[in-house]
C-alpha cells in the first residue's frame, strides 16, 4: 500500500514554497498559539496555499475531550502524587496558561479528525513545539504516513532558547527572592502574636490596593473584611504579591505600616525553606514520567518538553507558601477558618495542603468569586485532588449555577452559593429603567482579557474589519487591570494603533453604562455586560483555546464568531435593535444576572463564616 505524505515544518515559509512547485492548491494547517507568526506564514505562502480554518473544530474537540483529559491527569496524579512536590508541577496543575498539554492534545485530536477525511487532509503542517512534532511522528509511523520534518534545526534552536528561559526564570526567582528578603529585613520588626486570629484570608495584593498610610482595599474580596470585622472576627491576610518585579521596598513599608494584619512570609520562613524552593527545579527535571496513552497518542515527548521548558517560578513559590503555613502552625497560630481566593493553581494547592497539615482544626473555604470558563479546566477541582486532600473543605461560588460548574470533575466537595462580591454593581440599579432603551448611541466597547498577548490578537483581528463599520460608531478599548494602556499600545505597536481605537480610562461600571455592544474574548467581563442587557459578541481565537464563558447560555443576547465577517454581521444586527428588542434584551440581562450572580447582603455573606 502506498504511503500518504505529510510535511511538518517550523517557520521559514519562503523555503517551503519551493518544495511545492506547480499550480496545485496546497492545504496547510497551523498548530500553534502564535497568532502573528501564523499571519506572517500565511502572507509568505500566498494564495496557492489554503489554510485550514480549525477555529470551530478546535472548540468542538476541546469540549469532547475535557473530561477524558482531566481523568488522564488524575491517573498521573495517583501515580506520582505521593510526594507533595508533584502537586506543585505544571503537569498536575492543568493550568492552560502555564501548561501546553491540553492545548497540544487538542491539536493532535484535530489532526486525527482532519486526516480521517480525504477532503480535509493537510499536506503541510506548521508547528511551534518539537515535543508535539515527535508525538506526530509516532502517530505517522502507526498510520503508515510518510512524514518529512522540515527545518528541524529551528525547532532545536527554539527548544534551547526555551530551556535557557527556564534557567533564566530560575535565576530571576532567586534574585526576586533575595530582594524580598532584603526589603522585609530593612522594614522589618518581630512577628506579631498570632494566637488571636480566628480567620486567615488569602488574597492577591497589587500596589494600588494599599494607600501610602497602609489602608487596605481588597478588590478581590470587597465587603468581606468589613463584614468579618463587624462580626467580631480578627483577620490575618496572606498576600500574594502581583506586579512588583524587583521593587519590593514600597509595598513592604506599606504592609508594615498598615492597620491590616498581613502575614509577611519572611518573618517566619527559615533558610531550609528557601533552599527547598530553590532546588525544586532539580526535582522536576530529574522526575521520570511514564504516562499512559491518551486516545492511542504517546504523549511522553510532550511531557518531557513540559518539564524542561515550562517555567518553574510558580512551583517554587508554591513550595514557599506550603512551608510558610507549616511554620505558622509551629508559631502557635490556630485559626478556625482559612478563606482562600481559590483558582486551584499550584499556589492554592500549596496553601491548602499546608493549612490542612498545620491547622487540622481549621475549615478551608475555597472562594471562587469569578466566572468559570469550560476550557479553563484547572479552575475546577478534580477527583484525584480531592483524594489527595489538596482542595478546600467547602467551595463558595457566585451562584448555584456556578456551583454546578465548579463540581464538573468531582462532586465530593460541598459547594454553596454566596455573595458575588466583585459584581455588586449589577444589582445597584435593578429597579431603574435601563437608559440604553431610550438612547440611540452607537458605541462598541472591546473588553480585553487579562493576557496581553490575547488582548493584542483580539484588537488585531478586529482591526481587519474596521473599514466595514460605519464612521459614526465609536470604538472604545477597555483594558484589563493587569496592564496599563501604555503597555497595551506598545505591545500592539504605537505606529499601528488605529485612530478609531479610543482607550477608555474608567472602570467596568463606567464603560458598561455607555456601551451599545460589547466585543470580547476570554474575559469574564462579557458576563457582566450580558447581565446589563448589552449584546455580547464573542470573537474566538483561530488556533488556541477559547474561554467563552457564555457558550452554554443559548440566548440571543450573545453571538459566538470565529471570523471577522461574522462579527460585522452581528454588529449590524445589534446596532439596529428597535425599542421592543432593547426591552427584551434588558429582561434577558436580568436572567443572565440571576444565573451567574447572588446579590451582596447579610444572607449571602453568611457562608463566608461557615465555621
Amino acid at each position: 500500500m502506498q504511503k500518504s505524505h505529510l510535511f511538518l515544518a517550523f517557520q521559514d515559509a519562503k523555503h517551503i514554497k519551493k518544495m511545492f512547485p506547480g499550480g496545485k492548491s496546497i492545504r496547510w494547517l497551523y498548530l500553534g498559539c502564535d497568532f502573528f507568526k501564523r499571519c506572517n506564514i500565511e502572507l509568505e505562502l500566498g494564495n496557492r496555499f489554503e489554510r485550514i480554518n480549525i477555529a470551530k473544530i478546535h472548540d468542538e474537540v476541546a469540549g469532547d475531550i475535557r473530561h477524558e483529559y482531566v481523568n488522564w491527569i488524575d491517573d498521573l496524579n495517583r501515580i506520582y502524587g505521593k510526594k507533595i512536590e508533584w502537586w506543585f508541577s505544571t503537569i498536575s496543575s492543568r493550568n492552560v496558561y502555564d501548561s501546553n498539554i491540553f492545548q497540544y492534545i487538542c491539536y493532535l485530536e484535530i489532526l486525527e479528525r482532519l486526516w480521517s477525511d480525504n477532503d480535509t487532509r493537510p499536506e503541510l503542517i506548521f508547528i511551534e513545539s518539537s515535543g508535539l512534532a515527535r508525538a506526530i511522528k509516532k502517530w505517522a509511523v502507526n498510520r503508515n504516513i510518510a512524514l518529512e520534518i522540515i527545518n528541524y534545526d529551528q525547532a532545536k534552536k527554539k527548544s534551547l532558547i526555551n530551556q535557557l528561559s527556564y534557567f533564566l526564570g530560575w535565576g530571576n526567582f532567586i534574585v526576586a527572592l533575595s530582594l524580598r528578603c532584603l526589603a522585609a529585613c530593612i522594614t522589618g520588626k518581630k512577628p506579631k502574636e498570632l494566637k488571636d486570629y480566628p480567620i486567615i484570608v488569602d488574597t492577591y495584593l497589587h500596589d494600588d490596593f494599599l494607600t501610602k498610610d497602609g489602608i487596605f482595599k481588597d478588590r478581590y474580596f470587597p465587603f468581606l473584611h468589613e463584614y468579618l470585622s463587624g462580626k467580631g472576627s480578627s483577620v490575618l491576610v496572606h498576600p500574594v504579591l502581583i506586579g512588583f518585579q524587583y521593587n519590593y521596598f514600597p509595598i513592604y513599608r506599606k504592609m508594615r505600616k498598615s492597620p491590616t494584619n498581613f502575614i509577611i512570609r519572611e518573618d517566619f520562613l527559615h533558610f531550609p525553606d528557601y533552599f527547598r524552593a530553590i532546588v525544586y527545579p532539580i526535582y522536576s527535571l530529574r522526575l521520570k514520567i511514564k504516562a499512559p496513552l491518551f486516545h492511542n497518542w504517546d504523549l511522553n515527548d510532550i511531557l518531557q518538553e513540559e518539564q524542561r521548558e515550562q517555567s518553574a517560578v510558580s512551583s517554587m513559590d508554591a513550595v514557599l507558601i506550603y512551608r510558610l503555613f507549616l511554620r505558622l502552625g509551629q508559631h502557635g497560630l490556630k485559626p478556625g477558618q482559612v478563606i482562600d481566593w481559590y483558582e486551584n493553581q499550584v499556589i492554592d494547592k500549596a496553601l491548602i495542603a499546608g493549612a490542612r497539615k498545620a491547622f487540622p482544626q481549621a475549615k478551608v473555604v475555597g472562594a471562587q468569586m469569578f466566572i468559570h470558563s469550560p476550557n479553563f479546566v484547572s479552575l475546577f477541582p478534580s477527583q484525584s485532588e480531592f483524594e489527595a486532600k489538596i482542595v478546600p473543605h467547602l467551595l463558595l461560588e457566585t451562584s448555584q449555577y456556578q456551583c454546578k460548574m465548579a463540581q464538573t470533575f468531582t462532586r465530593d466537595i460541598p459547594c454553596r452559593s454566596a455573595a458575588a462580591l466583585r459584581y455588586s454593581h449589577l444589582f445597584d440599579d435593578e429597579n431603574t429603567p435601563d437608559q440604553r432603551i431610550e438612547q440611540d448611541s452607537k458605541i462598541i466597547s472591546i473588553l480585553l482579557p487579562f493576557n496581553i498577548t490575547e488582548a493584542v490578537e483580539l484588537l488585531e483581528t478586529f482591526r481587519s474589519g474596521l473599514d466595514k463599520i460605519r464612521a459614526d460608531v465609536r470604538i472604545l478599548i477597555k483594558g484589563h487591570p493587569d496592564y496599563d494602556s501604555k503597555e497595551l499600545v506598545q505591545s500592539f505597536g504605537e505606529n499601528d494603533w488605529p485612530d478609531r481605537y479610543e482607550i477608555f480610562q474608567g472602570n467596568i461600571v463606567g464603560v458598561l453604562k455607555i456601551s451599545s455592544i460589547v466585543i470580547s474574548s476570554n474575559s469574564g467581563s462579557m458576563v457582566e455586560a450580558a447581565a446589563r442587557g448589552i449584546p455580547v459578541i464573542f470573537l474566538g481565537r483561530q488556533t488556541a483555546l477559547n474561554q467563552n464563558i457564555l457558550s452554554d447560555l443559548n440566548m440571543d443576547i450573545t453571538t459566538e464568531c470565529f471570523c471577522i465577517s461574522d462579527v460585522i454581521v452581528a454588529i449590524e444586527k445589534y446596532l439596529n435593535l428597535n425599542r421592543a428588542e432593547k426591552i427584551r434584551y434588558h429582561e434577558m440581562g436580568q436572567k443572565v444576572r440571576n444565573i451567574f450572580f447572588e446579590p451582596v447582603n447579610e444572607e449571602t455573606l453568611l457562608p463566608f463564616l461557615d465555621i
